[in-house]
């Protein structure tokens, strides 16, 4: 695998520098030197364990579809310059693009609202019409895999794991590939799977623009599992409106479930409807102030990978009491005509104002049922039953994660730092306690540790020396763990914000 940068592949592209890496490969920010222009790059890299055989049909598969997802000319579906090969395996070099996901937007702004989800889902549809026409299943179509631009234009990404209908090489390895949340039935089952699935993953999509999360999220892969073999959505959540698009994608068995026109048509009618019927029985929502522009300009670039994994770094949440969001608000108070009653004084000295006091945390609650006071201006980011606040010098971390399980706190806590130590280097005990939190017994562990080369935090440094306390408690079924990690030279005056943020956390109130 290429570890530096600066290397031409194919005489042509330079990588520049390594931005991410997942289980099928290596994601780069290169330039095509030939055309002088910005380009994302994608090492594949395979699997271990398999057989030279099995090596060689996945390295093939790959080309195909690569090749053949270059063949599709689409406004929804990233583009595909280039496939080469350099070094006995395949490099993709397709077109970059600085959109934010909708999982991303969904986190930082909320719900999307319904005739914007309903334009978005026909956008990507008419993607995956496209793909299927040309005979290639997308097979992980998620709101992480679909980015939002300014305009309203949505880019379905990542045919990473695409395949080509009817190609039996996943099977024959043995992989069961994409997100459990969004797996359609058939494919759990291990049964023939074909462009149905991918709109049962259209429909799980859908409702998570409007819940934040799919309908069969249980914190567990194999509870997510089961749920979406053995339950139905909880519809009480969703505009009516949406009922029937999502009741038509989300059916067990594929031939039960609606069509791509028959979706197409009913999302249209949804895009269409009237505001007043599109958006009943949802509460009325307050300006979304500064809006996705600051989300987008905040962040990192997100690079867009096609026949490949995407690599993003997660966007910022516009940040509260920032200085355009202020002027918004002022100006928004401003008076913009003069007073009908003369002011006593005609004096030029502007009159003073008030100032607005950013308060220190805010108020967040998960659409799960739990809630608490989060540090304001902290970046946020959801990843399945883990969410998450980073400040923005990356330098304190906040997390929550719910675990559907029957483990009382004590087997949590042990389960968590076993996972910690196969990452972190000169973990240092500082002391676990029980304490009460909320009525409710928990147990919270405090200690020092130091970030390895390797991890999956992409806050976390490595060097950096840090101070966390972890406080897990049980509530009904499921199990919480708090985490409040801050670099160790800066933990005492992190302490009194963390007491707050911590002992502020509710479930169900």
């Amino acid at each position: 695998m290429v570890s530096d940068s600066n290397r031409l592949i194919a005489r042509r592209y330079e990588l520049l520098r390594e931005l991410g890496r997942g289980g099928m490969g290596v994601v780069w920010e290169g330039r095509d030197t030939l055309l002088n222009r910005q380009v994302a790059i994608k090492e594949v890299l395979l699997p271990d364990g398999l057989s030279p055989g099995d090596q060689e049909r996945q390295l093939m598969r790959t080309v195909r579809e690569a090749r053949t997802a270059a063949k599709l000319n689409h406004p929804s579906v990233v583009g595909i310059y280039d496939v080469v090969e350099e070094g006995g395996r395949p490099w993709i070099v397709m077109e970059l693009l600085r959109f934010p996901t909708i999982e991303e937007i969904v986190l930082s702004t909320g719900a999307l609202p319904v005739r914007e989800a309903a334009d978005v889902g026909r956008q990507v549809l008419s993607a995956l019409k496209a793909a299927h026409a040309a005979g290639v299943l997308h097979r992980d179509v998620k709101p992480s895999n679909i980015l939002m631009s300014d305009d309203g234009r949505a880019v379905l990404t990542d045919f990473g794991i695409a395949t080509v209908e009817g190609d039996p090489s996943l099977t024959r390895t043995g992989m069961v590939t994409g997100s459990p949340s969004f797996l359609a039935p058939e494919r759990v089952r291990a049964v023939d799977a074909g462009p149905a699935s991918d709109l049962w993953s259209l429909g799980a999509t859908l409702y998570a623009c409007m819940v934040g999360r799919s309908p069969f999220e249980r914190g567990d892969p194999m509870a997510t599992l089961n749920a979406l073999l053995t339950e139905e959505p909880d519809y009480r959540r969703i505009p009516p409106i949406m009922h029937p698009v999502l009741r038509g994608l989300l059916r067990k068995e594929p031939e039960d479930r609606v069509d791509a026109e028959e979706a197409d048509r009913l999302l249209a009618a949804i895009a269409a409807a009237k505001p007043a019927a599109a958006d009943r029985d949802v509460p009325e929502k307050k300006s979304r102030g500064p809006g996705r522009a600051l989300v987008a300009a905040g962040a990192a670039a997100v690079l867009v990978i096609a026949a490949g994994a995407v690599a993003y770094f997660r966007f910022a949440a516009p940040a509260e009491g920032a200085p355009r969001a202020t002027a918004q608000a002022a100006a928004a108070t401003s008076p913009l005509t003069p007073s009908a009653t003369p002011t006593p004084s005609a004096t030029a000295t502007p009159t003073p104002s008030a100032t607005r006091v950013v308060p220190a945390v805010r108020a967040w609650r998960s659409r799960d049922g739990w809630s608490i006071m989060r540090p304001t201006g902290w970046k946020g980011a959801l990843d399945e039953a883990y969410t998450e606040w980073t400040r923005r010098d990356g330098n304190a971390h906040l997390g929550v994660q719910a675990i559907y399980s029957n483990l009382d706190p004590d087997e949590v806590l042990i389960s968590s730092e076993e996972t910690l130590r196969q990452n972190a280097q000169n973990v240092v005990n500082r002391g676990r306690r029980t304490v009460v939190h909320q009525g409710v017994k928990a147990v919270e562990w405090e200690f020092s540790w130091t970030a390895g080369e390797t991890g999956d935090a992409p806050w976390v440094t490595a060097g950096t020396r840090y101070r966390e306390v972890r406080r897990a408690l049980a509530i009904g079924d499921t199990a919480y763990i708090l985490s409040w990690t801050v670099a160790e030279n800066q933990w005492p005056r992190s302490r009194g914000l963390m007491r707050q943020v911590i002992s502020s956390f509710t479930v169900g109130a």
